[in-house]
Parts: C-alpha cells; sequence; structure tokens
C-alpha cells in the first residue's frame, strides 16, 4: 500500500498538470515511490488529458480517470476517492494555489496524533472583491446557523485523511454531493492548519460568480430544510403585511381620507405577495429537483477511460 493518495480534479489546466508533478515530485523525491498521483479529468476541452498521458507512460506512480464529459468538481472527487488505495489520502487542487509542501506536515501530524483522522487546511486571509468577501462571510454564518453542527470558516477541500473517513464518505450515496458538508456530517477528529493560497501558476480561476452561488444554494440545500421553513415564514409575514394594509385603506375610506396613494400601496402588496411566492416554489422547486434526481439513481459520472499504474501493459 502506497503511503500517500493524490486526487487532483482537473479541467482544462493543460499548463499545469506537468509543473504541479514536478512541484510534488521535488517535495518528495527521496520517497516519491510511497506515494501515487490520480488525475481526474473532469471533461477538459484542452490538453489537459494528453498531458496527463504523458505523465502516465514516463512514472509508474501516475494513474488518471477521464470523464464523458464535464460533471463537476465534486463528481471528480468521488472518483479519485474510490480508486484511492494510499494510507493516507488528500484532495489537492492542480492549479498549485495549495501547494503540495503542507502535506508533509498534514501527514506529520496524522502520524504524531493517533486521535486525529483528518488534517485540514483552511484559507489564511487573501486578497479577494469585496463581494466574494461578503459572500462567503454570509455563507458560512447561514450555514453553521441551519446545520447546527461545528463548521470551520474558510475550510478548504485540501485535506488529508486517513482510511477510515475515505471509506466513511464514499459510502454515502447521495448524487447530489457538497464535500464541505459530508466532511462536517461524517464527523471524526479534524486537526485544522492555515495555509497561504499562492497564485495560480496558469489559467482562469473557474469559480465564476454565479457558480459560488449554485455551489452554495446546493450546500445549504443538501444539509437543511431549514429553508422550506424560510418560505412558510416568508409567506406569513406578507400575508400579515397584505391583510394590515387592506384594513388601513379600509380605514382611511370610511374616515373619508383620500389618498391618491392607495392604488399604488395595493399594487406595492401584489408585488411583495407574488415575491414571496415565487421565491417559495423556487426553494421549494430546487427539494423537488434534487428528489427527483436522486430517485433516478443515476451515477455522479460516467468513465470514458482510465489508467492505473499497476494495470500498465
Amino acid at each position: 500500500m502506497k503511503k500517500i493518495s493524490f486526487i487532483i480534479p482537473c479541467y482544462n489546466e493543460e499548463d499545469n498538470v506537468i509543473k504541479f508533478y514536478n512541484k510534488v515530485n521535488d517535495i518528495f523525491k527521496d520517497r516519491i515511490k510511497d506515494i501515487e498521483l490520480i488525475f481526474v479529468d473532469d471533461g477538459s476541452k484542452d490538453n489537459t488529458l494528453e498531458n496527463i498521458k504523458k505523465l502516465y507512460k514516463e512514472f509508474k506512480n501516475i494513474n488518471y480517470i477521464s470523464f464523458s464529459r464535464n460533471f463537476g468538481k465534486e463528481a471528480a472527487i468521488l472518483a479519485g476517492l474510490k480508486e484511492s488505495k494510499g494510507e493516507y489520502t488528500v484532495i489537492i487542487d492542480a492549479d498549485l494555489q495549495q501547494n503540495p509542501k503542507y502535506v508533509l506536515e498534514m501527514e506529520k501530524i496524522l502520524d504524531e496524533n493517533k486521535e486525529y483522522d483528518v488534517v485540514c487546511c483552511v484559507q489564511e486571509k487573501r486578497k479577494e472583491n469585496i463581494f466574494k468577501k461578503v459572500f462567503k462571510k454570509a455563507f458560512y454564518k447561514i450555514y453553521k446557523s441551519m446545520l447546527k453542527m461545528d463548521v470551520m470558516d474558510s475550510a478548504s477541500d485540501f485535506r488529508l485523511m486517513r482510511r477510515n473517513v475515505l471509506e466513511a464518505i464514499i459510502s454515502l450515496p447521495e448524487t447530489i454531493r457538497f464535500s464541505k458538508g459530508l466532511f462536517t456530517w461524517v464527523g471524526f477528529n479534524t486537526y485544522y492548519i492555515s495555509y497561504k493560497v499562492e497564485d495560480r501558476y496558469s489559467g482562469k480561476s473557474k469559480w465564476s460568480i454565479s457558480k459560488l452561488f449554485k455551489y452554495a444554494f446546493d450546500g445549504i440545500v443538501g444539509f437543511s430544510d431549514a429553508p422550506l421553513f424560510w418560505t412558510l415564514k416568508l409567506g406569513l409575514f406578507f400575508v400579515v403585511i397584505a391583510v394590515l394594509g387592506l384594513i388601513a385603506i379600509l380605514v382611511l375610506f370610511i374616515i373619508g381620507i383620500k389618498m391618491p396613494t392607495i392604488s399604488l400601496i395595493i399594487i406595492c402588496a401584489l408585488f411583495l405577495l407574488s415575491g414571496s411566492t415565487l421565491i417559495s416554489n423556487g426553494i421549494l422547486g430546487k427539494y423537488l429537483s434534487n428528489a427527483y434526481n436522486e430517485s433516478k439513481n443515476r451515477p455522479s459520472y460516467i468513465i470514458k477511460e482510465s489508467k492505473t499504474n499497476d494495470k500498465k501493459d
């Protein structure tokens, strides 16, 4: 058994995968035989897979999985975890923003502290636009309040785990996955260390504002039914507002006070009611959509091809 398995999700990282391997090789040069690297090509549209294949042909500790299309990072993480054979397994990005040198520190912590099962890296403060900062802060605040579980702010997927944790994660049957929530849900003792997010070696971030919002929404819906009760409270609030508005209009009419804004008030009340209904339906629709997709029992991904170093011709 290898000591450490690296799970490396890749989407359009053609300029990074070889650089990533060289970086790992420099750090683990005295014990490179103790590790395996599992590259998961998530339907890249560039030469990512070709460069991974070059590494596979040249080095015996390279494995790879290639999806038939882009299924997303969560699916790539799951595929890599299922392929891992290491005593420890680490999830790490290929863009070198997560420096592999931290894996040595994480490994040492697990070696010397048997009571811990996971070492998770937490991002140090980094330069981000104000929207992303506010968005992340709000997300973690809402997320923790709804899950009622201990969730570390800015905890990343960059973490090293023992096999018991890995087996717990891959045993969970859902196809709509949110790794941060899954790691929290399965429990186990986690040790947190801070790490500095470095600049990407090449390429652009795959996380647009819309993708971040969808990722956060999936995480909340996937682990809490609280938004369903929010819609009830929101609906009741607007119903009360509408009733009070109608009573106020009736009283003003009875006492003979003419108000040119009455029609505007009615329109506003209708807009409020319509808005609350649409929000409620949207949140309910998301839960129904998740239930519908899970009921189909489709796999999280489809593998087009894969190669492991112990099956080379």
